[in-house]
């Protein structure tokens, strides 16, 4: 075995990710240098994404000790903390992701992308709370069908189109799959819900004849398929393996917390459902099983009821698990409700997180730069005041009952002075 390559660049703001990773949303044409920054237009007709004049910028910034202005802030209010870890931070460790130019050139900023993940469509089967029409065709729908809606600050409307030439994008994302889906390390895909894109088979044919051995495929679901199509393509991913045609199948499984809750917040999606799915990927164990959970507002006080059911899958196979914080829409945001209301909560999920391997220690280490943000943070009344509105408008929309799930959020309505 060779000697591990790791992301060179030591400069103080440098990151692995502006150098191998890109996004790309196919139905908008956009890139950004990973999922958490700002998205940006890039020409179809080179599909030249990766090399954008946006990341060029945002590389020599990098290179220059400073962090680039492009949603980069993420990681660096976690690393203001001096507590926990940030993505860069994480990333900037993990060998093997290196672009091949940083080989013999440390300043290089024209360089070839080691990890892709794409949004192909935004066909969706649930409607999330923090979901945006871009990413969701039921939000997409839902908000067309109400119309847009203005009230205490609070705007609600889609204006989502696909990109004028959308099948022209699609065809050109497959000639340059054709051309460097051989030099990838890892394929992240997203949607909407990837099981249920048009393009989705498009991939299983591709790897059929395009063998990628080396290749780590991560597929990002919210697992709510039936039993019998999932069943389905987990059998021909299987195939691909024995076969040699993919170096190794992630699921990664998007869920936030338990209970009713969460079913509010996934609108869409059944537990039971997703429990009997989930242990059918618990029993494959040749296949890298993660969860992923965006924390929001409404999702920390019953993610440690998670983590107890996920603790348990764990006594008997391997599962990993990551943590996000919803950036869009800003009001979702655990923080704007100030440093008190979720502190016992936080300790209780620190206390649950596993710690025995590398990846949970460090999964622990990345809450705790979480909690550190919500320690150092403000009450925000404008920003509560557009919640409570939002939810009250979810309830009008969606015959639920907000209150009924979270009765510790209603003594924010006075708080925020909200005006019915």
């Amino acid at each position: 075995m060779g000697e591990k390559k790791y992301f060179p660049i030591k400069t103080a703001t440098a990151c692995q990710l502006k150098w191998a990773w890109s996004t790309i949303n196919l139905p908008l044409a956009a890139t950004s240098s990973c999922h958490r920054v700002d998205k940006h237009s890039f020409d179809i007709d080179s599909f030249n994404f990766h090399n954008t004049e946006d990341k060029i910028k945002q590389r020599q910034t990098m290179l220059a000790g400073q962090w680039p202005k492009a949603g980069c802030d993420y990681c660096k209010s976690i690393e203001d903390t001096g507590i926990g870890q940030s993505d860069r931070q994480f990333f900037s460790d993990v060998p093997g992701l290196s672009p091949v130019e940083l080989d013999n050139d440390l300043t290089a900023t024209i360089v070839t992308p080691t990890i892709l993940e794409v949004y192909i469509d935004n066909t969706c089967n649930l409607s999330c709370v923090y979901c945006i029409p871009r990413l969701s065709s039921r939000i997409d729908h839902e908000m067309k069908k109400f119309g847009r809606f203005e009230k205490n600050g609070l705007v609600l409307e889609s204006n989502f189109q696909h990109v004028a030439n959308f099948d022209q994008v699609q065809e050109q994302f497959w000639i340059w799959m054709q051309n460097h889906a051989a030099g990838l390390k890892r394929l992240h895909l997203l949607g909407g819900e990837p099981f249920y894109q048009k393009q989705f088979d498009r991939f299983l044919e591709f790897f059929e004849t395009n063998p990628c051995p080396d290749l780590e495929f991560n597929i990002v679901t919210n697992l709510m398929i039936s039993k019998k199509r999932l069943s389905k393509h987990i059998e021909q991913f299987k195939q691909l393996l024995a076969k040699r045609k993919l170096g190794r199948l992630d699921i990664t499984v998007s869920i936030d917390c338990w209970g009713p809750q969460q079913e509010y917040v996934r609108w869409g999606l059944d537990l039971t459902q997703w429990k009997e799915n989930f242990e059918y990927l618990v029993e494959q164990r040749w296949i890298k099983l993660n969860i992923n959970n965006t924390l929001s507002a409404l999702t920390i006080k019953t993610l440690p009821d998670l983590l107890e059911i996920i603790n348990e899958y764990t006594k008997n196979r391997k599962i990993e698990h990551y943590f996000s914080s919803v950036i869009y829409p800003s009001y979702l945001h655990y923080n704007i409700l100030g440093p008190d209301e979720f502190r016992e909560d936080f300790q209780k999920i620190l206390k649950l997180m596993e710690t025995k391997t590398w990846r949970g220690s460090h999964a622990q280490t990345y809450m705790q730069g979480l909690v550190a943000t919500n320690t150092n943070s403000v009450y925000n009344k404008e920003e509560t005041l557009k919640l409570i509105t939002y939810l009250i408008e979810l309830d009008r929309r969606r015959n639920t009952n907000w209150q009924e799930l979270f009765p510790w959020l209603i003594k924010y309505e006075a708080l925020c002075g909200i005006q019915e």
